[in-house]
């Protein structure tokens, strides 16, 4: 599994390794596995991203689904359908109900995911939650970030994948599509749901690859990670 950059935001990678993410923990707490994977794209939208799970969930008999994780960058994002940074803590809505031990990574409307520490063997190694407030059920994923990120696999339950409506889950399966018809009746379809801001920002997006091959823009975002500007 890999991460895909959104290309609606730009996510810098700036940090230092005592930098304070939450309570007593810093940067230098995170495991490896996840330094490694934000090198690589400071956030964004995983390409693969069902983790199975030994109970069923909202989104599959066993399995969690997991579209993004954030990333670790000190700007403030300036639209919910942004990807949030893991800096900023207090400002994922669901915090009340993640223990001081956790660092969340993930969040959409009532489904969170995060690092627990309370039982990490090492400093750096914690174990990965889910959780659905709104059902009160908690999963542990995995005992280790590293397991958690070797567990996430394809499952083709349609796209955008069941059963929330949400920002994060659009931008996931624009990103998977393969066609500009198939992005642009995602766009149309959810932007009924999503709100013009949204639908506008991705029509501005697209309307610059209109008349180019589709190859072309799959490329574009592919280097998106690396350069933060999109090949026109």
């Amino acid at each position: 599994m890999h991460l895909l950059a959104s290309p609606l935001q730009k996510q810098f990678y700036t940090y230092l390794p005592k930098s304070p993410i939450y309570k007593t923990y810093s940067v230098a707490d995170l495991p490896i596995a996840y330094h490694n994977l934000v090198n690589h794209q400071n956030g964004g939208y995983t390409s693969k991203s069902y983790v199975p799970t030994n109970t069923p969930t909202e989104d599959a008999l066993n399995a969690a689904y997991i579209p993004y994780i954030a990333g670790m960058f000190e700007q403030q994002i300036t639209a919910a359908y942004h990807i949030p940074s893991i800096t900023r803590q207090n400002k994922f809505k669901n915090r009340q109900h993640v223990p001081d031990t956790g660092i969340i990574f993930y969040e959409d409307q009532d489904r969170v995911a995060y690092m627990d520490y309370a039982n990490a063997p090492t400093g750096n190694q914690p174990s990965v939650v889910y959780m659905n407030i709104g059902l009160g059920q908690q999963i542990t994923l995995a005992d280790t970030f590293d397991d958690f990120i070797a567990k996430f696999e394809d499952r083709f339950l349609g796209n955008p994948a069941p059963t929330l409506i949400s920002y994060h889950r659009i931008n996931a399966a624009i990103l998977r599509e393969s066609s500009y018809e198939n992005i642009n009746y995602l766009i149309d379809t959810f932007g009924l749901f999503l709100g013009k801001e949204w639908q506008n920002d991705w029509h501005e997006l697209m309307n610059h690859y209109e008349d180019k091959p589709f190859s072309q823009f799959q490329e574009s975002i592919r280097s998106y990670s690396q350069t933060h500007e999109l090949f026109v």
